[in-house]
């Protein structure tokens, strides 16, 4: 069996896996400090959101970037760049296409999460733009 290179087959995929994972370890330092924020902002995603105009009503997030818009006192604005999908009407069900105008609930989007940090480092989310369910 003769390797493969970069240019074409098996190296092509991997690599560009790992350019994705490097870019996604990426955050801004002012945020190494805030203890669960990848939890904070991908479990206020999963209770509020939804996507492709409620199409898509129970999308879970992975998120992919976080950058960091403003910064005062303990609140922090950040813009999340992430991949969604809704898993409820996933794959097979032959929900999706109905529900969601002939294309599966998943795809890449961007929110803006304004955020505090408590006293020990904590992080909770105040607001989150985007489609939202009701409280």
């Amino acid at each position: 069996m003769t390797p493969r290179t970069a240019r074409g087959g098996l190296f092509g995929p991997a690599l560009a896996g790992l350019l994705l994972l490097a870019g996604c370890a990426n955050r801004p330092s002012e945020l190494s400090q805030l203890r669960g924020l990848d939890f904070a902002i991908t479990s206020f995603y999963a209770d509020r959101a939804f996507e492709r105009n409620g199409a898509c009503l129970r999308p879970e997030m992975d998120i992919g970037r976080i950058e960091l818009v403003e910064r005062t006192g303990d609140r922090f604005v950040v813009d999340v760049r992430y991949f969604f999908e809704d898993r409820a009407f996933g794959r097979g069900s032959g929900r999706e296409l109905r529900r969601s105008g002939g294309g599966a609930c998943s795809g890449w989007a961007e929110r803006r999460f304004t955020l505090e940090a408590g006293p020990d480092g904590r992080v909770r989310v105040l607001e989150m733009s985007g489609e939202q369910r009701g409280r």
